[in-house]
């Protein structure tokens, strides 16, 4: 088999799988819409607050709520500017995050490190990452989730192969049920 053979049949595999994808994920997976448009409640063993560089600082078993959308950590640190979240460092053993969609279908993520950048809806989970998502289960090192349009990226950065097998991606994609088979006779 040439070179180039190889080649197409890496590529049709990538598109096939990509493909896949986006038909096992669901569109109806997007976070609620009103969940940013409500108030930020948190609770923590104790906290720092520097209000001139907009960042205040959550330590102990932090927990912060924000209609569906749950984070919790060991420490949060909430960055702030012109009176507005625009970025949470969560990290803990694991720190995790949860967020229904309008269908009250959960998204679950835990990581040693998150980053939630709030403008971009977007969340970036460092060191033992794991996304679920229904029964599909994404594992990695790094794993970046945008909540808004539900786009998944997962693994080292393009072009650059996994240095050994814990980096790489690891993904458990189940088929979506038949409506009929959840009827019994």
């Amino acid at each position: 088999m040439s070179k180039d053979s190889m080649l197409n049949k890496r590529r049709k595999f990538y598109l096939l799988f990509f493909i896949l994808m986006s038909l096992l994920i669901n569109k109806t997976l997007i976070a609620r819409e009103a969940d940013g448009k409500l108030p930020m409640n948190i609770e923590a063993d104790r906290m720092i607050i520097n209000e001139k560089k907009g960042i205040s600082r959550y330590l102990g078993r932090v927990s912060i709520s924000q209609g569906s959308r749950k984070i919790s950590g060991d420490s949060i640190t909430v960055h702030s500017k012109n009176d507005k979240v625009n970025k949470v460092v969560i990290r803990g053993k694991p720190a995790s995050f949860s967020q229904l969609n309008d269908n009250d279908e959960q998204t679950l993520a835990s990581s040693l490190e998150m980053i939630y950048q709030v403008d971009q809806e977007i969340l970036i989970m460092k060191q033992q990452a794991i996304l679920k998502q229904k029964d599909n289960v994404f594992k990695s090192e790094r794993i970046t989730y945008n909540t808004a349009k539900d786009i998944i990226s997962a693994g080292e950065q393009a072009g650059t192969p996994a240095n050994n097998e814990s980096q790489r991606v690891k993904i458990t994609l189940h088929p979506q049920k038949d409506k009929t088979e959840d009827k019994t006779p």
